[in-house]
């Protein structure tokens, strides 16, 4: 017996004095409802309501029942508005993990600006290393990964809202020392500061640099790499944010600007299903347009100089 829906039934008919009219108002048969009082009545083991050929009335024990049924079915009602409420309305908290390169440039100015449009709204924003399992930020309680990559997984839902850009940067000093490359071939002949594992370069048009394995330099820090070649172990590739200030500082200089190379996709992910909250839907478009309306084209590093001073003073 499912005790909501009786107790629903119950309360039907003590409002229309009538089995029938309970029945068309709910939309089942009149025997059902029937059967949902005589359930009722057999698991409190009192007789509920009076029936006669013309009418149905309830006993006093009915009567104190309808009471209680009343009082749940309202706060069940309130409970479900609110919770609409929660789900439709753009308030409470949000909370976002992602990257260290993402989240000390873009996506703090991103979340910022959201809060600021957003009175109701507040935004936890992690910034750390992803874990490679696709649902590791759902189950640590987050509600939205930034990641540069798609995750192909039913379970999780993702939408891409950006791109980043890239530079080829090095030092003078290496440079000056080693010799500036000409072409995509002569990074071959390069110490070239890679990610671990990663073998190749891919440029906007297609095509693709072979690097010299194994690599002096790697790590899946932009940072250290942005480090490694800022002090002379080679050319690095790096998100032109990462980049900015020390190229406007002069401890690097852009390679090949004439070989721009392919952005990376940037992506948000979030819990999937039809019962997403407004909060976190608005968050997602809002992001898309956010790097849709900001510049971020590679010949234009000068142009990231700002966010990256404030981000490096808000770091340490």
């Amino acid at each position: 017996m499912d005790r909501l829906v009786t107790m629903t039934t119950f309360a039907k008919v003590v409002e229309y004095s009538s089995f029938s009219a309970a029945a068309e108002e709910l939309g089942i048969s009149r025997a059902l409802v029937s059967r949902h009082i005589t359930d009722l009545e057999n698991f409190y083991g009192v007789r509920l309501l009076n029936r006669t050929t013309r009418s149905v009335t309830t006993s006093e024990i009915g009567l104190k029942y309808y009471q209680v049924c009343k009082r749940v079915l309202a706060e069940i009602r309130t409970g479900d508005n609110e919770m609409n409420a929660l789900k439709e309305n753009i308030e409470g908290s949000i909370s976002i993990v992602c990257p260290k390169w993402v989240g000390n440039f873009d996506m703090s100015d991103a979340a910022v600006d959201f809060c600021r449009e957003h009175s109701q709204i507040r935004i936890q924003l992690h910034v750390g290393e992803i874990s490679l399992n696709p649902h590791e930020f759902l189950n640590r309680g987050y509600d939205v990964c930034i990641i540069p990559h798609r995750v192909r997984d039913s379970d999780i839902m993702v939408k891409k809202i950006g791109a980043v850009p890239y530079v080829l940067a090095a030092s003078p000093e290496y440079l000056a020392e080693y010799g500036e490359p000409a072409t995509l071939a002569d990074l071959s002949d390069h110490a070239c500061l890679t990610k671990p594992a990663e073998s190749h370069w891919v440029f906007h048009d297609g095509s693709k640099a072979v690097l010299k394995q194994p690599a002096r330099f790697a790590s899946n820090s932009f940072f250290s790499l942005c480090t490694a070649a800022g002090r002379g172990l080679g050319i690095a590739m790096l998100p032109s944010r990462v980049a900015a200030l020390e190229l406007e500082k002069g401890t690097l200089r852009q390679v090949l600007p004439e070989f721009p190379l392919e952005e990376a996709p940037l992506y948000a992910a979030y819990a999937p299903g039809g019962n997403v909250p407004r909060k976190v839907r608005t968050l997602v478009t809002f992001l898309g347009t956010w790097f849709k309306n900001r510049d971020q084209s590679p010949d234009e590093v000068g142009g990231t100089i700002r966010i990256y001073h404030e981000a490096r003073a808000a770091v340490g």
